[in-house]
Parts: C-alpha cells; sequence; structure tokens
C-alpha cells in the first residue's frame, strides 16, 4: 500500500509524529552520563568494599588486643613485650615476653621472590600472646615455618600481607627500658596497673606491611612521613583498655608525630 503524499511527506510526517534518529551528539552524552553513573557506582561499591574489610580488621585487632590484656591478667598485670629488634625472640628464652617473633632487617619485602625465603615474615604462633587468642599450644620458633592465622591479618594487606602473616605492630614504647612518664619502663615490662589514662595509650597500630621489618612501632618524627594503611581514609587502633578505634590518617599522624607523648608513652 503507497500512502498519499502532501508536498512530497506522508501524512506521518506532515503530522509531526515522524520517529527521528539520535543525532551523534545527542549519543555522545548518553554514553557520557552512563559512564559517569557507572564510575560512581564502582566507586561506591570499592568504598562498600573496604568498609567491610576495615570492619573485619578492627574484629581481629580487637581480638588481639584481648589477648594482650589475658596475658597481663595471668602475668601479674604485666603486659606483652613488643618486640625491638627484628628476630630478637627468635628462639631467645630472655624474649619470651615478646608477643611475636620473627621479622627482617635484611630481606627486601618489595621483592615477592623474597617471601618465601626462611625467615621471612613474623611468627605469630612463637608469641607470648598465642595462646590467648587462638586457644592453641605456643610454638617453638622456626624460620622455615610458614603457619598463618586470619586473627593476626588485616585483609586490606593484600598479597604482601598475607606473606608477612600480622600485619599490627604494638606500641614500641612498652618495651623495658623505653621513656615512662619521666623514667623507663622497667625491666620486667609495662604493668597495666600503672598506665596513665589507659584509653588515649595505644596499644596495636594497623601498620601497612611494605613498611615493617619487627611486629612494634616507634612513634616520632622518625615515622612520620612513613605510609601507613587506611581504610577509606581511616586508620585502625587499639588502646591499653581494649577498646578499638578508626581515625582520620591526619589525625593519626598528628597522634603518632607531636603527640606521641600523649598517646604512645604509657606513664603520661
Amino acid at each position: 500500500m503507497i500512502l498519499p503524499t502532501t508536498n512530497g511527506r506522508t501524512p506521518l510526517e506532515a503530522s509531526g509524529f515522524a520517529r527521528k534518529g539520535f543525532s551523534l551528539i545527542e549519543m555522545l552524552v548518553v554514553i557520557a552520563v552512563i559512564a559517569i553513573m557507572a564510575s560512581l557506582l564502582l566507586s561506591a561499591l570499592s568504598q562498600a568494599k573496604e568498609h567491610t574489610r576495615s570492619t573485619v580488621c578492627r574484629s581481629n585487632m580487637k581480638q588481639v588486643a584481648l589477648g594482650f590484656l589475658m596475658y597481663a591478667d595471668d602475668n601479674n598485670e604485666t603486659l606483652p613485650w613488643p618486640g625491638g629488634k627484628p628476630g630478637r625472640a627468635n628462639g631467645a628464652s630472655v624474649y619470651a615476653a615478646d608477643w611475636c617473633a620473627g621479622g627482617q632487617d635484611t630481606i627486601n619485602p618489595g621483592l615477592s621472590s623474597s617471601w618465601k625465603v626462611p625467615g621471612f615474615g613474623f611468627d605469630a604462633d612463637a608469641g607470648s600472646i598465642f595462646p590467648y587468642v587462638t586457644s592453641q599450644a605456643r610454638q617453638e620458633y622456626s624460620p622455615t615455618a610458614k603457619r598463618s592465622y586470619g586473627v593476626y591479618k588485616c585483609p586490606s594487606t593484600g598479597a604482601l600481607g598475607d606473606a608477612m602473616r600480622v600485619n599490627f605492630s604494638a606500641n614500641a614504647l612498652m618495651d623495658p627500658g623505653q621513656p615512662f612518664g619521666t623514667n623507663k619502663v622497667p625491666a620486667k615490662g609495662l604493668m597495666t596497673t600503672a598506665v596513665t589514662d589507659p584509653a588515649r595509650k595505644i596499644l596495636l597500630v594497623n601498620e601497612t606491611p611494605a613498611a615493617m621489618n619487627n611486629c612494634s612501632f616507634l612513634p616520632g618524627d622518625a615515622s612520620f612521613q612513613k605510609p601507613f594503611l587506611n581504610h577509606v581514609g581511616r586508620c585502625n587502633l587499639t588502646f591499653m583498655d581494649g577498646h578499638m578505634e578508626s581515625v582520620p590518617l591526619k589525625t593519626f599522624l598528628r597522634m603518632q608525630g607531636a603527640d606521641a607523648d600523649i598517646y604512645f608513652n604509657a606513664g603520661k
């Protein structure tokens, strides 16, 4: 059937209801809008995943912190030692109070080929709090042991964090001989009953694996510019009374820099 025409146009065209195609500019605008919406959605999903990982991290840190406090309950209110020089607790009974063994000062963690080298990473099961955190017997240190326990790890640390096996660092100023108020931490260690304002004194830091050569964290100018693992711009911390906080990165940089005495020196 042939439709009649009006001045060369069909009645449908003449009525103004004829279908028109998209112009190139209109198509580009639609594609741009879709791309923007997709990027916003992906960003939101990424942040949601990171918030979930942060929640798991806080839960793990909380359990490890409780291990510190339970150890103190059984040891005359004396907290575990944070560990100083990498590897000092590796089979040395004099450092039996160190919360974790292992550590590296000569192995480059940036090389994935180093991750399976004997001695790389940290042995949680050779540490003093292991029985309190996992309800398993403490193990002898072995440089070839690569046992891993999820509670000692942050899910945001990736493959390097998995290889290190422990992703948290204890406050180095809890170590015997470190500053305590205007004095020093006693030879036997820091007593919970001697801590000034434990709700403000940091116990554990969620440190980035790339910056870890032992399981203790020494605050101050030397570490001020170090990268810190953060979850959507916030750092997870545990305090000596056992509570958790997730603070903005800028806040933590101040806490371990200019305000280090307030948050790390347990006697102030």
